[in-house]
This record gives C-alpha cells, sequence and structure tokens, in this order.
C-alpha cells in the first residue's frame, strides 16, 4: 500500500465513509508499517477532520468477521493524536537472559467475585455496579449495620477487567483499576482524610487546607490539600508510582519527605529503597480510565505484567525472548488471543494460549 493509496483511506476514515475491511486495512498498515507524523495532508481542514475523528472513537475493526469493535479515545491535541495512532513501533535492544527456560512473567491471582465488591464491617460483601457515589455508601452502611453505625471502614476489591469510580463523603473522587483494593471510612472524621490503597487509583481530591488527604500504599504515604494525581502500588511490582497531574503533593517514605510538581512522577522502590523522579505523559499514564492500554516504548516484560494483571493469567516464557520494547494503544476490551496477535506482529515472539496461561514460545 503506498502513501496515497493510506491517505486516500485516511480521509474516507476522517469522513466515517471506510468500510470494514478498509479499517482493517488502515489498521494493520499501522501496525506493520510505521509513520511518525509523515502524513501529506491536504489542507489543514483535512488534518483537523481526521484528528476529530480519530479523537471521537470511530470503530477500528480487527481482521476477522465478527461484531467485535475496536475503539480507540483520545484526550490529546490533533495533531498529538494522529501521530500515536500511526506511530505504533516496536525495539529491539541487546537480549538478556531470562535464567531458567520456563520463567514465570507473571501470576493469576484468585479473587472471591468477577465483580467489584465492597465489604462492610461485618463482614457482609455486595457487589457494585456503576459508580459508587457517598449517597450510595451511607445507604449501604445503614443496611449493613441496622442505621446505627457511626464511623465504618470499608473495603472494595476490584479484580481483573474491571474498574470502579468511588465519591467519597467530601466529594472527592477515585477511579480503581483492575487488581486494586482500596480500604477507606464511610464518612471522615473532623481531623484526618485517611485511605489505604493496594493497586492503582487516580485521585480527585477536594480542597482543604486544614484536613490534608493521605494515601498510604505500602511503604509510602502521599498527603495532598487538594489535587488530582495518580498512585500505583502494586504488592508484586515493589514500587510505588506516584505521578502529579495538578496543585500539589508530599511524598514520604522513611520519614523523608519528598515534593512533587505537576508533570513529574515519583517512583520509589521499596526493595532498594531509592527514589527518582521523572517526567511522564497524562494521556498515556490515565488511559487505563479510558479503556485502553498505552505502551510507550515498554518493555515487552512489562506490557505482558499488565496483560497479566487485566486478563488475570499467568504468563511463562520457554524462550529467551531478548529485551523488545513495544509502543502502541490497544483497547482492553479485546479478546485476549486478538491482543497477543497485535503484540506477537510488533515484538516477532509467539504465544500459545493454554487454560489461564500465555506461554511465549518463540
Amino acid at each position: 500500500m503506498n502513501k496515497e493509496d493510506i491517505n486516500e483511506l485516511l480521509d474516507r476514515y476522517s469522513k466515517g465513509l471506510c468500510s470494514q475491511e478498509e479499517c482493517k486495512q488502515i489498521e494493520h498498515y499501522i501496525l506493520k508499517n510505521p509513520i511518525v507524523g509523515d502524513w501529506q495532508w491536504e489542507d489543514e481542514q483535512h488534518k483537523g477532520r481526521t484528528a476529530k475523528a480519530i479523537k471521537a472513537g470511530l470503530p477500528m475493526l480487527h481482521g476477522h468477521r465478527s461484531a467485535t469493535v475496536r475503539w480507540i479515545r483520545w484526550g490529546i491535541s490533533a495533531a498529538a493524536a494522529v501521530i500515536l495512532v500511526a506511530g505504533i513501533w516496536f525495539f529491539n535492544a541487546e537480549k538478556t537472559a531470562l535464567g531458567d527456560p520456563a520463567y514465570v512473567i507473571a501470576e493469576a491471582k484468585d479473587y472471591s467475585s468477577e465483580k467489584v465488591t465492597i465489604t462492610l464491617p461485618n463482614g457482609e460483601v455486595q457487589t457494585l455496579e456503576g459508580t459508587l457515589s457517598a449517597a450510595d455508601l451511607k445507604s449501604i452502611v445503614q443496611q449493613g449495620e441496622g442505621g446505627k453505625a457511626s464511623e465504618v471502614w470499608l473495603t472494595i476489591q476490584v479484580p481483573s477487567r474491571q474498574h470502579q469510580e468511588v465519591i467519597l463523603a467530601d466529594g472527592s473522587s477515585i477511579w480503581l483499576n483492575a487488581g486494586s483494593v482500596l480500604r477507606f471510612p464511610q464518612v471522615f472524621t473532623e481531623e484526618h482524610r485517611h485511605v489505604y490503597l493496594e493497586g492503582e487509583g487516580y485521585f480527585e481530591i477536594v480542597h482543604n487546607t486544614a484536613k490534608p488527604f493521605h494515601v498510604f500504599a505500602g511503604k509510602g504515604e502521599i498527603e495532598v490539600t487538594g489535587t488530582k494525581f495518580n498512585v500505583q502500588a502494586y504488592s508484586e511490582q515493589k514500587l510505588i508510582r506516584t505521578s502529579l497531574v495538578q496543585g500539589g503533593v508530599n511524598f514520604y517514605m522513611d520519614e523523608k519527605a519528598h515534593k512533587l510538581t505537576p508533570g513529574i512522577e515519583l517512583i520509589a522502590d521499596i526493595e532498594k529503597d531509592e527514589i527518582r523522579r521523572q517526567k511522564f505523559d497524562i494521556n498515556q499514564l490515565t488511559s487505563w480510565k479510558d479503556g485502553y492500554f498505552t505502551f510507550d516504548n515498554l518493555e515487552l516484560l512489562d506490557v505482558m505484567k499488565m496483560v497479566s494483571r487485566w486478563y488475570n493469567i499467568t504468563v511463562t516464557s520457554d524462550v529467551n525472548f531478548g529485551s523488545k520494547r513495544i509502543g502502541g494503544t490497544f483497547p482492553t476490551g479485546l479478546p485476549l488471543d486478538e491482543l497477543l496477535e497485535d503484540l506477537s506482529i510488533l515484538s516477532g515472539v509467539k504465544f500459545e494460549i493454554q487454560g489461564k496461561e500465555v506461554r511465549i514460545v518463540r
């Protein structure tokens, strides 16, 4: 497919005129032939219309005849949106030994339910659907405690392939990613606003200088008065990643304070007792909230850990596949076999699905 053909298809795509077969051609061309901003636009209107279509989430169909639709949603600038869609790539770096030929990359977990659950102080477990509001929380507590509860602590567990939004009593919102556990009070005390997180959460905290908000995650503590930030603290990773979007954050570990500014994230290595800072892309970081994976030059090992967590599978490798890096955006609603097919195209490795285990075989 030459540039004229792909640009013509892209123009038809932007107008919503592509057939399923044409959408498939565009998708697989992008997968196999990376292009980084080298499009030849007819004019700015053509460029803007195409970017608008991508941001609106037009369907991109995978290579089969079923009704499965792949949606890609974008919250970035028009030019960046086009570059990201077109710029799916992979890198093959120097090989690193994996040691045991049956190397376990990530393991599946046991969940008590396939749905999001909330556990009350009396041990009662209820399933949740949709956003959990402060009014919902009050009603749940009253039902579980016969209306006699004052301050009670609740626990939400989010299994694989699920997200959950929680609106706290003070109006703050928390979005929880798959494999996360949040422990929090139904009503905050007059002195404190404390929650405990294992996993990943995106926080939008109502401002209150007199009563800072604290997130306890493993050995780390995040203190804010009102801000937006993301915390990733999965126990198996041995890392706490705090990414500040807006406002100010103090991160505490081992009685040391580390201040963050917007656009900067702090990564605390629990095992090595090390702290490092780096810039981050908010759209890539929080893409999970909108229903897609975004891999930005990420090692295949780390990609497969994310895939394991979302699909709740064990990932092993029979081969030394080296250190490969992958970039691209993939809807989390894809069936596992389709995602693995795309990853295979990008990385050159082969996958086999055996029940709840995925083996990298070549």
